[in-house]
């Protein structure tokens, strides 16, 4: 049987973003528009289903506009007759008796709402058989004794007509270098998923693309956020395209659908070429489709004015952080201040003494900040 699947998970509509400041409306905006490209993929590629392996939403209570919006996006896949399936996770979990997983419009989608399967749900296509095998994220099976006992209710039924095998899963697969693994969160090894003789497994949760194989064929996949969420989920996003053939072969292929490019760049100033101004280089990086966090580090003779330079360069991004983390303790000019027989050179001597003194590193950064600011202060008096 040939069959094509769109497989997604961890879109977070409606997460908040305060630390974006006025940027933040915009960003609710940007997932929105990402979620709709989903959709249009997946019509325009007439998929047999669309897959959500969990955190459709950021929270089990959604805005209306929120919900409003996704009720609309999901009938154009309904008219086009393109089943939904999906399942709870961690942000949008159905803990609360009145979580949005309960609005009578889920009826019409393929949604697992309980954590133990009892039986695959199954879509006729073109005369073929998709067995479904999914189970909601509960925080109560969620612990380091427990997955095992429910992960084997999604173990594949042998004794069904022939057909591919799909199981969706939010949780934790051990190994990934990016998150760190708590009970709560279903953790469990690739050699849980193998067992589990499915064709393929949806998952969601860890946030970073990751496709895993055994004995030479691709198992189980996360796609990613499609939207960056944080800036550690930088450059483009993706949902993963599932083609199996006659055979069940799978071919997966990432499809890059993020409507913004996230980036977090640390630039040393001290190997900055020396004919390459800072503000130049910054620019360089920007676009309107860009939401930068630029980190400053290393050893410089001059207090950097974050303020103007962030000035500068912020109509060349769609948002734009400058984190200054240069330090000035070993400069040249402040080794100069030091050797002042000045009330200022008293005061350079006392700061770096008090800041070798401290125990502990927030301590040390709260007190170098200060001493910058007030070398600032020296700076534009010398």
């Amino acid at each position: 049987m040939s069959l094509t699947l769109l497989h997604t998970a961890d879109v977070h509509l409606g997460t908040r973003f305060p630390s974006l400041g006025e940027y933040a409306s915009q960003r609710g905006k940007d997932f929105l528009e990402t979620f709709s490209k989903i959709v249009h993929i997946a019509l325009e590629k007439k998929v047999d289903a669309l897959l959500i392996a969990g955190d459709l939403f950021d929270s089990p209570h959604p805005s209306p506009t929120v919900f409003g919006r996704v009720k609309a996006e999901f009938e154009k896949l309904m008219a086009a007759h393109i089943p939904i399936v999906l399942i709870p996770g961690t942000h949008d979990n159905i803990m609360a008796s009145d979580n949005i997983f309960r609005h009578p419009f889920f009826e019409h989608t393929l949604l697992f709402k309980d954590p133990i399967l009892k039986e695959p749900k199954t879509l006729s296509i073109r005369g073929n058989s998709l067995y479904l095998y999914g189970m909601a994220y509960h925080p109560d099976v969620g612990s380091v004794t427990l997955p095992a006992q429910y992960l084997k209710n999604l173990k594949r039924r042998e004794d069904l007509p022939p057909g591919v095998h799909v199981g969706l899963l939010h949780g934790s697969l051990a190994g990934s270098p990016d998150w760190k693994i708590y009970a709560k969160d279903f953790p469990f090894q690739l050699e849980d998923l193998a067992a589990l003789n499915l064709d393929y497994c949806a998952l969601g949760h860890y946030h970073n693309r990751m496709v895993y194989h055994h004995n030479g064929k691709i198992i189980a996949s996360y796609p990613g956020t499609p939207e960056g969420k944080r800036f550690r989920e930088a450059g483009p996003r993706t949902v993963h395209l599932l083609e199996f053939d006659e055979k069940n072969a799978l071919t997966l292929t990432p499809v890059a659908v993020n409507t913004k490019t996230l980036i977090e760049k640390e630039i040393d100033l001290f190997t900055l070429p020396p004919d390459i101004s800072l503000t130049k280089e910054l620019m360089s990086m920007g676009g309107d489709h860009i939401l930068a966090r630029i980190i400053l580090k290393g050893v410089t003779e001059d207090v950097l004015d974050i303020e103007k330079l962030h000035a500068d360069l912020a109509p060349y991004f769609a948002y734009l952080e400058v984190v200054d983390e240069t330090s000035l303790l070993q400069s040249q000019w402040l080794q100069r201040l030091e050797k002042e027989n000045t009330i200022r050179g008293f005061f350079v001597r006392k700061m770096k003494e008090k800041i070798d003194a401290l125990h502990t590193p927030e301590e040390q950064e709260i007190y170098r900040t200060a001493f910058k600011e007030i070398l600032s202060e020296f700076q534009k008096r010398a």
